[in-house]
């Protein structure tokens, strides 16, 4: 396992680590994004938003979402005001969303929705391989 940053608002940090976004993550979330991540053989930055208000974050939260390699938003867990701009997140094909609610309408936005993490690992997998071509 590589370094590990996690970062919270209002910071950043420019660095060539794969970039990881966790949007009102539950506590089993983060209990199993911790579980993948212990096997990624990378050097990862997570950016953490679970802020109860959008406050002035907001800017913040969208450019971090520009940056990421994988956006990972729980919608059951995003307080309203979130909700309002889920449908923008979720339209970038680098944002995977978990929600257990059968009648939504993001699924018309978005087919990246899943109901677990273990998709990270491949996702990591595709990259480390995408990397070793371009340096071979």
């Amino acid at each position: 396992m590589h370094k590990i940053t996690i970062i919270t608002p209002p910071d950043k940090i420019f660095n060539q680590d794969y970039v990881f976004v966790l949007i009102h993550p539950s506590s089993a979330v983060k209990e199993q994004f911790q579980r993948v991540v212990a096997h990624i053989d990378l050097p990862i930055t997570v950016y953490v938003y679970d802020k109860p208000e959008i406050d002035d974050d907001i800017d913040w939260l969208l450019s971090v979402c520009r940056i990421a390699n994988t956006v990972v938003m729980d919608l059951d867990n995003c307080p309203p005001k979130i909700r309002q701009i889920a449908s923008y997140i979720l339209s970038h094909s680098n944002t995977y969303w978990l929600t257990k609610d059968n009648n939504t309408y993001y699924n018309k936005l978005s087919v990246n929705q899943v109901y677990n993490l273990d998709f990270i690992e491949q996702l990591t997998g595709d990259y480390i391989e995408a990397q070793k071509e371009l340096y071979q």
